[in-house]
């Protein structure tokens, strides 16, 4: 390479712009150049759902970099609204159409693709109505918001998609006071999570004044006012604004056209390096195929973090250094109003499409010492390799403190680390911010428990099932929860004794039948698992602890509602 090489990035936020500024910091003396189609090189696409709400209350809040910055501190030069519309790999030229349609061309040493994705409108009737809208750029969040704050603003909005995009579109409609109606083709919520894990945020925004419509799909829109949108199920909902956040697809027309290899799942083949199948091109960001930290398996992911961490990468190997760039455990969080959702690494899906044979634990913890005032309950559930106890995945669902505990457990399963290794952490403590066993710790105990045979687990799918399968005289089920819980519902057909009272009422519960199933349940699994042992150790062979208790039985019962409602439309 010359010794003042031309650098050539095509594209600009998360990927490109950080490549741009780490490949100026890997060399002072290369050539670099942005080309960007659109009108800001660098924003916060992430932060557009809190500009919609007005929690970000200023346009210019969005801009991380503009290009005159990038020019006096990175001497970058930036050109934005030029488009570049071919690439000659091996004339190591690229054609570029300026904003007054005029095209020419620019040769580079190194080329860095970071071109992002595009969001997906399918080809439905009435799609293109000037009241449907999708949102990944701040022209986008302009003409949402521009609606927003007209002299008649909606009153009704349709939300398309139910992944962490549409829910935060939803939070700052909801914010407004607008009335939303939310469809989803998949029979939840945060389709990513498990269905017990995204029920409560379900039940959240109904209880909020959302309407769900799940599993279900819209077939056709129509424009005169009211608008309609055409459901498969037959169903019709009229709406004012309509966002469509239904997934992305990659830009990779340039690595096509440039005969770069694509992968099975679409994204560009690249190294650990960001580099392609051609020598002199890198690839960073949405376009590109990455791995799963995990399983080990070829996926993409459309997420800022690992799109900055790529295109740093990409900009210090195509100046001349040498970074590597590891895989993606897929880890995300969202709020939908006061509830907040995270996961990292593998759900259930994951682990039986992978292969794996894995066990789960549920458990409730509060995010803070609940001597300390305002503590809030958050559900844990963690994935783990049965045979080795690997850590796989979590999923939490809570009010306040997910985030530090989704980072902690994305860490540890970065780690490669055990159940039962995670609780020797030395974790930061005090009582407004945690509890001496935190929610992370508390997990992992009871995870490693059921791994070391210390304890019998059953999640409350496999109680449905048995509950269905099994005879009557072979399933006993024990509510070990106080006289004042059980006013409040329980599972049927369950014999009460109190976790305080067991000791001396356990001729009540007869001799232990060697081939049947006796399940004990409390609200949260802490005090049946102390039950579990009191009867494992009189004599009870085939004792299961329903993991995280009533309240995880209760979300599986409303995903299971949720699920027939959405096939029953």
């Amino acid at each position: 390479m010359s010794p003042r090489p031309h650098i050539i990035i095509v594209g600009g936020v998360a990927a490109g712009a950080s490549a741009a500024t780490k490949a100026r910091r890997t060399s002072e003396h290369a050539r670099i150049t942005v080309y960007e189609k659109g009108p800001y090189v660098s924003f916060a696409n992430c932060g557009l759902p809190y500009y919609l709400s007005g929690a970000i209350a200023q346009r210019d809040s969005l801009l991380i970099a503009k290009p005159e910055d990038l020019a006096r501190r990175f001497a970058l030069a930036v050109r934005t609204r030029h488009e570049v519309i071919a690439v000659d790999a091996s004339g190591k030229t690229v054609t570029v159409r300026d904003p007054e349609g005029n095209e020419f061309a620019d040769s580079y040493d190194r080329l860095i693709l970071a071109t992002g994705c595009s969001p997906i409108r399918p080809p439905l009737p009435g799609i293109d109505g000037p009241d449907i809208h999708t949102l990944t750029t701040i022209p986008d969040a302009e003409a949402i918001r521009s609606r927003l704050v007209s002299p008649t603003p909606p009153r009704r909005a349709l939300v398309v998609g139910l992944g962490p995009i549409g829910l935060e579109v939803a939070e700052a409609f909801m914010a407004r006071k607008i009335e939303v109606t939310l469809v989803d083709l998949m029979p939840q919520v945060l389709p990513a999570l498990d269905p017990e894990m995204a029920a409560p945020i379900a039940g959240h925004l109904k209880e909020s004044g959302a309407t769900l419509i799940l599993g279900d799909a819209i077939e056709a829109f129509h424009q005169p006012r009211p608008h309609t949108a055409q459901l498969r199920s037959g169903r019709e909902v009229e709406f004012d604004l309509a966002v469509l956040a239904i997934g992305v697809r990659p830009r990779t027309e340039l690595a096509r056209s440039a005969g770069l290899a694509i992968g099975d799942t679409g994204g560009i083949i690249v190294d650990r390096r960001m580099q392609t199948s051609d020598p002199d091109i890198f690839a960073a960001g949405d376009i590109v195929e990455t791995y799963n930290l995990v399983t080990g398996s070829k996926l993409r992911m459309p997420m800022a973090g690992p799109a900055n961490r790529q295109g740093r990468t990409a900009g210090a190997n195509a100046a001349g250094g040498h970074l590597e760039c590891g895989g993606v455990l897929g880890t995300f969080i969202v709020r939908a109003g006061s509830m907040v959702a995270g996961k990292t690494g593998l759900g259930e899906r994951e682990a039986k499409a992978a292969g794996i044979d894995y066990v789960t634990s549920f458990t409730h913890s509060p995010d803070h010492a609940t001597y300390y005032p305002g503590a809030q309950s958050m559900a844990v559930k963690l994935v783990v390799e049965r045979q080795t106890g690997r850590l796989l995945g979590a999923q939490i669902c809570g009010r306040q403190g997910v985030d530090k505990r989704i980072d902690v457990l994305a860490t540890a399963i970065a780690a490669r680390m055990t159940a039962g290794e995670l609780c020797d952490l030395d974790l930061a403590y005090a009582p407004p911010f945690s509890s001496a066993r935190g929610p992370a710790i508390v997990a992992d105990m009871v995870a490693a428990n059921v791994i070391q045979g210390h304890a019998k687990a059953i999640s409350p799918a496999e109680l449905l099932a048995a509950a269905e399968s099994s005879p009557p005289h072979t399933l006993r089920i024990i509510d070990v929860r106080t006289t004042k819980e059980l006013a409040g519902g329980g599972i049927p057909g369950a014999v009460h004794i109190p976790l305080d009272d067991l000791r001396g009422r356990l001729q009540e519960l007869g001799t232990p039948d060697p081939n049947g199933l006796t399940v004990i349940y409390c609200r949260s699994g802490q005090r049946s698992y102390l039950a579990a042992r009191i009867l494992e150790q009189n004599g009870w062979t085939k004792v299961h602890n329903l993991a995280g208790g009533y309240l995880s039985y209760q979300s599986e019962l409303a995903a299971r509602r949720l699920a027939t409602a959405g096939q029953s439309q």
